[in-house]
């Protein structure tokens, strides 16, 4: 009878109550709501709780805390089915890491009132006093967050969902083990001592770990800076492909062009002959305004292959970069390119949903008080506040056509990573402007000196 009662009271007053907390706080934290939520909350805290907590008093520390984990995972897809394998994941990882900061603060608070047994084994008032306070606050700010749609780990959610790169999934999985180890000395010094042979394999497998763990990240953010290096490469050999694409195509209609030309002049209509050869100029000069003016040959590059495309969707692409721009060297070229490439090629996609006479984009570079400016603008639909929060996330995307939605968020990515910053305005009347705001290098360091 002791046992039953034991189990019944750790189940009603702790486990069924900090199970369902923790599970609504990740759902609200990731933005994560299957349909039928709520319903799926109750059944699933109730089914894993129950389970977990008759095999509480019966197994040791570190067999309840590989239970619980493993019941976890499965009774989260038995009634969470539809739900991605990576988001499940992500998911009980979070609900795990809330439901130990739980277990933690109880621990350490038995302490202080005569052990975890006496806590668990006290009357069920002295419970309620001790556990209920944490479940209420903690129901009242997933309350709070959910009402105020703050979502603190959504864009951990997107990034974690397009995660195909195996080494940061084994990086994840690392980081899993190591918490579970925490967790058992943990238990160790609060709760129930381990034998020191164990206590030693724990200790020696946890320093194996940390030293793998450093080496993976080691590789994984050189094996990163690669990557970017690779996408910039591949994003220029596209944008000149095109180009030359664009190029041949116009050598063919030159033919055309000659050939209507020399109608006229035998025709001796010199008028009309005249108007067509200004037109046919204007467009050749279109296509080289951009090598004459920019001394910088990897931007120059990128102007003119994004001049040659945007020819061929007829879009009017004007640019105005100033000369003191291109001496500004706390920015690498391959950076520079990619955040200008991405934002220019967004600004294409949004208009040539226009039709030809409103497709136009600008583009300006310049520095104003020791910081350089990048300001990209394109007619367009008006964006809402949400709207703008959005378009920054990894995996968002309005384009059906197999994009995956990275190019604004790594425009973010590299912008910070110079301390800089990317700002969206979005006007009925001028369009949508994007702003990277970039400091000086060399000014930071001499104010922080």
């Amino acid at each position: 009878m002791t046992y039953v009662s034991n189990t019944l009271q750790l189940l009603l007053l702790i486990s069924i109550p900090q199970t369902l907390t923790s599970l609504w706080f990740s759902f609200v934290c990731l933005e994560f709501f299957p349909e039928r939520y709520a319903k799926r909350m109750i059944i699933y805290s109730i089914l894993q709780s129950t389970y977990v907590a008759s095999l509480f008093f019966l197994l040791p520390t570190w067999a309840h805390i590989i239970n619980s984990i493993a019941s976890t995972f499965l009774f989260f897809s038995f009634i969470f089915p539809e739900t991605k394998i990576k988001l499940r994941i992500l998911v009980i990882f979070f609900m795990m890491v809330v439901a130990s900061a739980f277990d933690l603060t109880y621990v350490y608070l038995s302490s202080f009132l005569g052990g975890y047994e006496n806590v668990l084994h006290n009357t069920i008032l002295f419970k309620l006093t001790v556990f209920w306070p944490g479940f209420l606050c903690t129901a009242l700010v997933t309350g709070f967050m959910q009402w105020k749609h703050i979502h603190i780990a959504r864009q951990i959610r997107d990034l974690a969902v397009h995660i195909r790169s195996r080494p940061y999934i084994m990086l994840f999985s690392l980081v899993f083990l190591q918490v579970f180890l925490f967790f058992i000395f943990f238990s160790h010094t609060f709760i129930k001592p381990l034998q020191i042979n164990t206590l030693q394999i724990m200790f020696i497998l946890s320093i194996a770990l940390f030293i793998f763990m450093t080496v993976k990240i080691m590789q994984i953010i050189a094996q990163a800076r690669l990557d970017g290096i690779y996408q910039s490469q591949e994003a220029c050999i596209n944008d000149l492909n095109k180009m030359f694409a664009s190029i041949r195509g116009q050598r063919h209609d030159f033919a055309n062009h000659v050939q209507v030309m020399y109608s006229m002049l035998i025709l001796k209509k010199y008028d009309q002959l005249r108007a067509y050869m200004e037109k046919v100029v204007n467009e050749i000069q279109s296509m080289n305004v951009a090598i004459v003016d920019l001394p910088s040959p990897a931007l120059a590059a990128l102007v003119q292959a994004k001049a040659a495309i945007a020819l061929e969707k007829r879009i009017r692409f004007d640019y105005l970069i100033h000369t003191t721009s291109l001496t500004f060297s706390s920015v690498t070229s391959i950076d520079l390119v990619r955040m200008i490439g991405n934002l220019v090629d967004n600004a294409f996609d949004e208009v040539v949903k226009l039709p030809s006479a409103e497709r136009e984009v600008q583009l300006e570079m310049y520095i104003h008080n020791q910081e350089l400016y990048i300001t990209v603008t394109n007619r367009g639909k008006h964006l809402t506040s949400e709207e703008i929060e959005q378009i920054f996330q990894p995996g968002f995307t309005t384009k059906a056509d197999g994009h995956c939605g990275l190019g604004l968020a790594n425009v973010r990515e590299r912008a910070a990573s110079y301390n800089g910053q990317v700002t969206v305005d979005s006007d009925l009347a001028r369009g949508i402007t994007f702003t990277i705001q970039i400091p000086n290098s060399k000014q930071v360091k001499t104010k922080q000196a």
